[in-house]
């Protein structure tokens, strides 16, 4: 027999706070709507997962485990049956060392917020209600996910290459997902839960004020649609998408488009909700893992040329730096404070026909398509950020045709085969 359980609590930050994202320093101002943890609770006779969203752009993988392991104490559930989900606002703070603006180090806020990560996965756990799962996906209504990597006419590949330069643009890179993916915990005697899947990068609003974007209006309006329903979201592959449609017309920033992002979401949620199957929940797996990937050394002699230029930058001095360039400087500018190697997390949870895939760090799309190809069996959600963060995770041709996240990225171009190797061989297991 499943049970499930649902529960929220506010964790907006103080004012002051540094908000990482951007390469230059930014400190919160004020609040647009409140940053939250989300958690969701399955449970049956042979094992419980916990998966908790948050709005924050990272937790990195020390800290992950360190919260992990808080939870596990608190409620008994095993450690690798947890999934940390972290959504990536570019509106909120961040969690652990950030290589390019001020660190968090605020212990008072820290420490209240590890303490509400344990709080809320208890409260899920005391909200455990016998339950059914049915599942759905649907296209919204229109694109709301773009791949913001262009070929050129050039034959280079870039970035976010700016309005005025699309009629260069020969193509983009590859397809962005459009899918909206529900799974629905249907309960007697309590309000049913909806867990959301999307998959774009939420920075919508920019600026300095703190904003859960695009995922908290998900959130806020599936609830005020379906009035006996909690929702939670889980952002999936967003390494290589933004929200900007280049050769549209319409506005693409600002707090009004990510109200209509959500808008749009919601619609299909809503679109689909009594149209869900159900599914069976025999059997509970979880895992995670690490790989060890390489570092890239590449251009270690240019350490000094690039030091200087990443404090220039900063500084406002050289406004007409490429994406790429400033990649690139940021990337070897912390080639001496790298380790050789560095992890990347892997987590797989499975509760019957449902498959919770993550990814510690920004995946691109490719990454999410094959894990679901080798489970076609399953309904798969992707998760980005998931129990730990390595920054952007491109796929092997990404770093051949370079760009913003190739360049940016620590990694050697190994990357995709090493982490999609141990991906699919814990599907096997799976």
């Amino acid at each position: 027999m499943l049970k499930a359980g649902f529960a929220r609590v506010d964790i907006t930050p103080p004012l002051g706070l540094p908000m990482a994202g951007y390469f230059r320093e930014r400190f919160s101002k004020g609040v647009l709507d409140p940053m939250e943890l989300n958690a969701l609770a399955l449970s049956t006779e042979e094992g419980t997962i916990l998966i908790v969203a948050a709005d924050l752009l990272t937790v990195k993988t020390p800290e992950c485990h360190e919260i992990r392991t808080l939870i596990s104490q608190r409620t008994g559930v095993p450690a690798d049956h947890i999934l940390l989900a972290v959504l990536h606002q570019h509106t909120t703070v961040f969690v652990g060392d950030w290589d390019v603006t001020t660190p968090l180090t605020d212990e008072a806020y820290l420490s209240v917020l590890y303490r509400k990560f344990a709080d809320v996965a208890q409260m899920a756990m005391d909200d455990l209600q016998e339950a059914t799962m049915h599942v759905a996906e649907r296209e919204t209504a229109k694109p709301l996910s773009f791949v913001r990597r262009f070929l050129m006419e050039d034959g280079t590949y870039r970035t976010n290459p700016g309005r005025k330069n699309k009629d260069k643009v020969v193509r983009p890179a590859s397809d962005a997902d459009n899918t909206v993916r529900l799974v629905r915990f249907r309960r007697e005697g309590a309000k049913d839960i909806a867990l959301v899947n999307f998959s774009t990068h939420p920075d919508v609003i920019g600026g300095e004020l703190y904003s859960a974007d695009w995922p908290g209006f998900v959130r806020r309006y599936v609830e005020a649609d379906l009035t006996n329903v909690s929702c939670l979201l889980v952002n999936g592959a967003q390494g290589d998408t933004n929200h900007i449609d280049l050769f549209g017309d319409g506005s693409t920033k600002g707090y009004e488009h990510s109200a209509y992002m959500g808008r749009m979401i919601a619609d299909a949620v809503l679109a689909m909700f009594d149209q869900t199957r159900p599914c069976h929940t025999d059997g509970v797996f979880a895992k995670v893992d690490t790989v060890y990937v390489k570092s890239n050394t590449e251009g270690e002699e240019r350490y000094e040329e690039c030091v200087a230029q990443k404090k220039a930058y900063e500084r406002g001095e050289l406004p007409h730096l490429t994406m790429e360039q400033l990649a690139e400087t940021r990337r070897i500018s912390n080639l001496r404070a790298l380790p050789l190697y560095h992890p990347v997390v892997i987590t797989v949870l499975s509760l019957g026909e449902l498959a919770l895939v993550g990814f510690g760090g920004e995946p691109f799309t490719d990454y999410a398509n094959r894990a679901r190809a080798a489970l076609p069996h399953k309904f798969t959600v992707a998760a980005c950020c998931a129990n730990g963060y390595a920054g952007y995770l491109p796929t092997g041709l990404a770093f051949q045709q370079g760009g913003y996240e190739a360049k940016n990225s620590p990694f050697v171009p190994e990357l995709e085969e090493l982490v999609m190797g141990k991906t699919l061989e814990i599907l096997k297991e799976l």
